[in-house]
């Protein structure tokens, strides 16, 4: 579990640190000053720098470039991985640097002139694919990275305008001198859909939980008892939202659309936090589809499971109800209070400012503006 997180020359943050950090974390500030890639930043430094972790943050935020490759490729959309570095400069001796617990768990990732980069093994795949799209790698850049201060490969081939050039195709490549990650379940709008969420609600199965996550959905419907998921085959239509049904007391079942998308919006939190036993849980927008009324529960859901699950829990919020809620929740249940806090983010001040339980009481009590 991180106690701390560092990110030096990172998106928009030139040096920035959050500390006293807890089990659950709720990140607050206004818009634009990166609630959202401190998220993605976690995410980065658990993987290793994984390329499969930077190119689906590039297709979340939309920051892909698009390449005319020769036959049989056509048509690309590749990652930009200038806008993860500050300044957005791609140039040799630029880089970014990840770090917790003191330097305990580090990311280094920097770009540097290919000829530098020594070769090896894994790094003639690189070769050969760059080989296929006829490119002249005087104008490649590698994009380094290293872990805890050892280089992992293969290094990434990027053009001058940050465009990587080709992703390793074999997971051995990717895991090369990295060590073994925790997992991580990144919450967005998508993970609403039941096709993200059967693979958690596998994961429930086989743990044999799956009345925590029936006990978590009475929080909004006190009538249900049971959770189904249809199979692949069984269930053929146009929504991507199908495919889920709930068994209520009365002996009924319906969809779990006909329930609203709070009842979805909660699924889909506690299968994230059940499926990350022993990793951590990103959530970003955490009230997204949910009545303020239900916010003191979400959170007792939310803090009660990532507990259980040792399951380290970073959430963003701009609403306010949201904040009282983790209010009234330490309020209520002193128990939970030490596993919770709330981090001011404002980059232009170096360090969040953070708030734990008895400052979020004071906080509540005083009407004190905290977001």
């Amino acid at each position: 579990m991180f106690r701390n997180l560092k990110l030096e020359k990172y998106r928009s943050f030139d040096s920035y640190e959050l500390s006293d950090l807890t089990r659950v974390n709720l990140l607050v500030g206004k818009n634009n000053c990166g609630k959202t890639s401190i998220l993605e930043a976690v995410n980065l430094l658990v993987s290793g720098g994984s390329p499969s972790v930077i190119e689906q943050g590039a297709d979340r935020r939309g920051e892909m470039n698009v390449r005319e490759d020769p036959e049989p490729y056509g048509t690309q959309a590749v990652p930009d991985v200038s806008h993860l570095f500050f300044g957005r400069v791609v140039e040799p001796g630029v880089g970014l640097h990840l770090s917790s617990n003191d330097d305990t768990r580090s990311l280094s990732i920097e770009f540097a002139d290919v000829d530098d980069v020594t070769e090896d093994a894994d790094h003639r795949e690189i070769d050969g694919m760059l080989s296929l799209f006829g490119e002249d790698t005087s104008d490649v850049l590698a994009l380094v990275t290293k872990v805890d201060g050892r280089s992992s490969t293969p290094f990434l081939p990027v053009s001058e305008d940050g465009s990587v050039l080709a992703m390793p195709r074999s997971r051995r490549m990717r895991l090369k001198n990295v060590p073994a990650a925790p997992v991580v379940q990144f919450v967005t709008a998508e993970s609403l859909y039941p096709e993200s969420m059967r693979g958690a609600w596998d994961k429930v199965l086989a743990d044999g939980r799956e009345s925590d996550v029936v006990e978590a959905l009475r929080i909004l419907d006190g009538e249900l008892d049971t959770i189904h998921f249809l199979t692949h085959g069984f269930f053929r239509g146009p929504s991507e939202r199908a495919g889920v049904l709930v068994g209520l007391r009365t002996g009924q079942r319906v969809p779990l659309g006909s329930c609203g998308d709070g009842m979805r919006r909660l699924l889909a939190l506690s299968l994230s936090v059940v499926r990350a036993a022993d990793g951590f849980v990103l959530i970003d927008e955490i009230d997204t589809g949910l009545h303020w009324t239900a916010m003191e529960e979400t959170w007792r859901l939310i803090v009660t499971a990532a507990r259980r699950s040792n399951v380290q829990v970073f959430a963003t919020t701009h609403s306010y109800d949201c904040v009282r809620g983790l209010a009234t929740l330490v309020e209520s249940f002193p128990d939970l209070a030490p596993e919770v806090s709330i981090q001011k983010i404002d980059r232009l001040l170096g360090q969040a400012v953070s708030l734990d339980a008895d400052k979020i009481r004071i906080a509540l009590a005083q009407d004190m503006e905290v977001r």
